[in-house]
């Protein structure tokens, strides 16, 4: 029996040390680079800079500074061009004090997760425990392994392989 918690932990253990490199979303999912940045071609052959490795969030989240909350996943809610714009000035916001760098990871049994930052960020996941819902996955953007994904409060059985 596989205990989530300590999976998870494992799972994300690469991050330790590795500098939050992006952030952006698609819809209402959260995208959040980790490491290193490297040219990869989208479907259309256009060369883009991309994370080493990335976290896309569709749960519940929370990213606070020092105890206070910035920013939820109720920040994706809204007007596309509002939305975005939020995004980008939070992303620029992050920049300026970069670099900001993984300091600890830590999940529950429920395959929540939070991730502290410095300088006293912390980002908290919480998911949803849904039926088949994706909460979230993490996966190595220029590696051909599976995507460790987390379903319904769960740790989808084809993040095993």
């Amino acid at each position: 029996m596989v205990n989530n918690q300590r999976e998870i932990e494992r799972r994300l253990s690469v991050l330790q040390g590795l500098e939050w490199t992006s952030i952006s979303r698609a819809a209402n999912i959260l995208t959040l680079g980790f490491g290193p940045k490297h040219e990869e071609r989208n479907f259309y052959g256009v060369p883009r800079q991309v994370s080493a490795w990335a976290l896309h969030i569709q749960c519940a989240w929370t990213l606070s500074k020092a105890g206070k909350s910035i920013a939820t996943e109720k920040s994706l809610v809204g007007v596309d061009e509002e939305v975005n714009a939020f995004v980008i000035s939070l992303g620029e916001a992050l920049t300026r004090i970069a670099p900001i760098i993984v300091e600890g990871i830590s999940a529950n049994p429920e395959c929540g997760l939070v991730i502290s930052l410095s300088p006293s960020f912390r980002l908290i996941v919480a998911t949803n425990g849904a039926g088949d819902d994706e909460d979230w996955r993490f996966f190595e953007r220029k590696s051909e392994a599976r995507h460790f994904v987390i379903e319904g409060g769960r740790i989808a059985p084809h993040s095993f392989g």
